[in-house]
């Protein structure tokens, strides 16, 4: 038998924890002297002891340690609990991932501006909330105003002065900018119920799981900043907008005056919540975190030759798929080709959006190039090589373009990006 003292060493874990367990009825005394109250341990607890130590080192609570340690607790129970341990751990993991390419992102922007960000995004959920709002489609941005000058005639009818607690909304239902006609909503929160009228309608505004939020305190002209700035983050943090974004007039507005009586402009404060949610992982990024090889290769290539089918357009219809599909066949007319790979060349976009793309081989020579064909010389460049596979080409594009090239040291160039296939490429897969 050893004192609690002596055990406390042997164990490695301090008095105060051992007589909490004792307790809490985890690790009682092996017997406690009735007439000095010296707690005293044996040496076969040892394994106990560790038990309690190793659950909690896998974050288990002390109550749910308990309960793993009961002995009539049936096996199906014991990985019914560490499956809710390990899905409770993936969520925190998840959350922590989140943090760090917020962290990154914040990093990033500090190093591009040289100083601290002027707007701090916040993430946050917003609860469905009973307003009541006149909806039309107005000239622009600016005549929103109107819609409020209405609806806050409405309000006086019914002895309503929207304040902090239940502020102006301005929400703007399209999914892109538009010069004009602009899909808007004057609204204000409900402090209790009102009627409406042909005009004004009364409606739930729907609750946002992760609404994007800016605080800005400053005169409305500079609203567009605040607008860019989300814009930009939900960018860097791997967001998409999800829905019609809103501008919260917590103090300044006053419709049909600009503002409240006797209110500096630098005093308005005004939130913009932008609903947002994360973009799916692509397949492509899996296969390459799996393969831990997100950085692409930069190679230099020589300049070469492609003699193959043309596109021009937009590949709306998948126009691309087709060319290949007519281009294969033909192959075989093709004279003094080179390696047996083949190259989807890429030329850039137009103004209008098309571009210009072949199927092709590699030649040696542009003598006696088939009907129906023509001849692509490529300079020398440096290239950023992505490997991926035909079904995730596109993602492969799209995390080049989006994500690699924002954040790397390097220019796209003036000249085609292109694909690479080796012998095996099968258009139809």
């Amino acid at each position: 038998m050893l004192k609690i003292g002596d055990f406390s060493k042997l164990a490695q874990v301090s008095v105060k924890t051992l007589r909490y367990y004792g307790r809490l009825g985890l690790l009682n005394p092996a017997w406690i002297d009735r007439f000095t109250g010296y707690r005293y341990y044996a040496l076969d607890q040892l394994p106990r002891l560790n038990r309690i130590l190793a659950l909690k080192g896998l974050g288990f609570s002390l109550e749910q340690v308990q309960r793993l340690l009961r002995d009539d607790l049936s096996a199906a129970e014991v990985r019914g609990m560490m499956r809710m341990k390990h899905a409770e751990l993936e969520r925190q993991v998840q959350t922590e991932q989140a943090r760090l390419a917020r962290v990154e992102a914040r990093l990033r922007q500090i190093e591009l501006e040289g100083t601290m960000p002027e707007y701090e995004v916040v993430l946050k959920t917003v609860p469905p909330q009973q307003v009541i709002g006149i909806r039309d489609v107005i000239p622009g941005y600016r005549d929103v105003e109107r819609l409020f000058e209405a609806l806050r005639a409405h309000l006086q009818t019914q002895n309503v002065v929207p304040d902090a607690a239940c502020p102006y909304i301005a929400i703007y239902y399209d999914a892109e900018y538009h010069d004009r006609g602009v899909d808007a909503e004057a609204a204000a929160l409900l402090p209790r119920s009102l009627p409406a009228t042909p005009r004004t309608v009364v409606h739930e505004l729907p609750g946002v799981e992760s609404m994007a939020c800016v605080i800005h305190q400053g005169g409305y002209e500079r609203l567009p900043e605040v607008y860019n700035t989300l814009i930009a983050w939900t960018e860097a943090n791997g967001y998409h907008v999800t829905g019609p974004n809103r501008d919260v007039y917590l103090q300044g507005l006053e419709p049909g005056l600009g503002a409240a009586p006797g209110l500096d402009p630098t005093d308005y404060i005004t939130e913009v919540q932008f609903p947002v949610q994360k973009k799916p992982i692509s397949s492509f990024v899996t296969q390459r975190k799996e393969k831990s090889d997100m950085e692409p290769k930069i190679v230099t290539k020589p300049a070469f030759t492609v003699v193959g089918m043309l596109y021009h357009g937009k590949n709306e219809n998948n126009e691309i798929a087709r060319i290949w599909s007519e281009f294969i066949p033909r192959v075989k007319e093709i004279e003094h080709m080179g390696l047996q790979n083949s190259y989807g060349v890429c030329g850039q976009p137009e103004e209008n959006g098309a571009f210009k793309y072949v199927a092709g081989f590699e030649v040696d020579s542009v003598v006696g190039i088939p009907e129906g064909m023509v001849s692509w010389d490529v300079s020398a460049q440096k290239y950023a090589v992505f490997p991926c596979t035909l079904p995730t080409i596109g993602e492969a594009y799209q995390y080049a373009f989006k994500t690699w090239l924002p954040q790397s040291d390097y220019q796209a160039g003036d000249g085609p990006d292109f694909e690479l296939y080796d012998e095996s490429f099968d258009p139809q897969v």
